[in-house]
This record gives structure tokens, sequence and C-alpha cells, in this order.
């Protein structure tokens, strides 16, 4: 509970939109951390590295060729119809094509111990 009173303090929260009072939630946080073995983290770190990357092509495709949309791949619509896109951005070239500073991959491991991505959380201009 402490810890909670913290992080609530802190501002540590993120906000559920789409229910009914767009309710502040605290992060959820274990005290004990999670103790993950350097060949194990070797891996993720890669993968991280690599999907982190992924993600700034893709922000760089949108925002200048738009090659995703023109072959079809993604609709129009879903990007350029979006609230996260930032038509201010459109053309725009960032240094060494960095549109993402701060990401955060989700993860999970299943019973076999493999590990899969929930989602990514991206911060961006």
């Amino acid at each position: 509970r402490e810890a909670d009173l913290l992080f609530h303090r802190a501002g540590i929260t993120f906000t559920l939109y789409g229910d009914e009072q767009d309710t502040e939630r605290l992060i959820p946080f274990d005290i004990i951390p999670r103790s993950i073995p350097a060949s194990e983290w070797a891996v993720i770190e890669r993968g991280c590295i690599q999907r982190v990357n992924a993600l700034n092509m893709f922000l760089a495709d949108i925002y200048h060729d738009q090659r995703i949309i023109k072959a079809g791949i993604i609709p129009a619509d879903q990007v350029l119809g979006n609230e996260g896109y930032q038509k201010a951005m459109v053309g725009l070239d960032l240094h060494r094509d960095i549109y993402s500073h701060i990401s955060g991959v989700d993860l999970v491991r299943d019973g076999d111990g493999t590990y899969y991505v929930l989602e990514d959380n991206l911060r961006t201009p």
C-alpha cells in the first residue's frame, strides 16, 4: 500500500480512456523484481532493439513516402484518420529517423519460457 501511495503522489499512473469516468489507475508494480538470466536478457534486448527500430521505420514511412499505405498493407484511413497521426510531422526529417525516444515493450512469458510481446507503448512528438 505504501508503494501505491508513493506511485500515486509521483503521478506514476495511466488513464483507461473509454470507461465511464476515464479512471486514473496506478501502473501495476511488483515490489519483488524478476530476475532474468543474462543469456535470456541478451535475446530480449536484441528483440526489443529490433522492434523499436522497426516501429521507428514505420513512423518514418507514414510521415514521408507512405509506402506501406500505397502498397495497401495498412488502409490509409487507419493511419491518416488516427487521432495520434500528426499532420505537422509530414515531411519532417528527424535526426537518425528516431520518432520515438521512449518505448515500453510489454512482455509475458508462457509456461514453456517463451517470451511474447503484448503491446508496445511509444512516446512520440
